[in-house]
């Protein structure tokens, strides 16, 4: 593996948890359509976005297809405005983003959330001069699309083996893959800290040995050393 010139971080469920944010805000949103929404059926969604939800909902013919783009806006105003009470941060991030610029990585985010919230997240984990670049599905293919990952390393022009993806979703992976970059598949939100980057006997960009990587195209596993 190559120097890693670009880290591209997914935001929750990898830098913070809004497990129990999403549907509170989901809900309160579909009520002011007039349509109850109940946890049970949120959970049998999965990990899918929330816009592809509203329209299975509308397919279901519990919203109208006209008012998807519109309960989704609303959702995020309710997810902004339940952020204090419900998030749950890995305060180990900023360390971990100060070495990486100290390292002359440069630093992306990519979500299916919209950019109102996703700012909330770089507040609240005072990262703002840390992050690069910022891609939203609110303007542009959401994931599973690769887009928001290939035009991030075509912003840097950064090539897919230069490149780290932080991933935790099924829906976020399959993007990450089909995008030729490493993945690091994250499995809890506060598992990310600077004890990923091993700075003993190690080149300089380079992961800590114990975290498997995996790239699509190779169809190798790789230690990060």
């Amino acid at each position: 593996m190559t120097d890693t010139k670009l880290c591209i971080f997914d935001v929750d469920g990898v830098l913070v948890n809004s497990r129990e944010l999403h549907y509170p805000a989901t809900a309160a949103a579909l009520a002011d359509y007039g349509c109850r929404y109940f946890r049970e059926e949120d959970e049998a969604f999965g990990t899918i976005p929330t816009r592809e939800k509203l329209h299975l909902l509308a397919e279901y013919e519990r919203i109208k297809f006209e008012d998807v783009e519109d309960i989704w806006q609303l959702k995020d105003e309710y997810a902004c405005q339940y952020f204090d009470d419900k998030i749950l941060i890995n305060h180990n991030i900023k360390e971990l983003f100060e070495e990486l610029k100290n390292r002359d990585i440069w630093i992306a985010l990519g979500s299916n959330a919209r950019y109102s919230f996703l700012e909330k997240v770089i507040d609240a984990l005072d990262v703002d001069g840390l992050v690069d670049h910022i891609a939203s599905a609110q303007g542009m293919l959401p994931k599973p699309d690769p887009y928001m990952y290939t035009s991030a390393m075509e912003k840097f022009e950064v090539l897919p083996e230069n490149t780290v993806i932080f991933e935790d979703s099924e829906v976020g992976r399959k993007a990450a893959y089909d995008s030729g970059a490493f993945v690091y598949e994250v499995e809890s939100y506060d598992e990310l800290s600077i004890k990923i980057l091993n700075e003993i006997n190690c080149p300089p960009c380079q992961f800590k040995w114990s975290v498997s990587l995996h790239r699509k195209f190779s169809r190798t596993n790789y230690l990060l050393h």
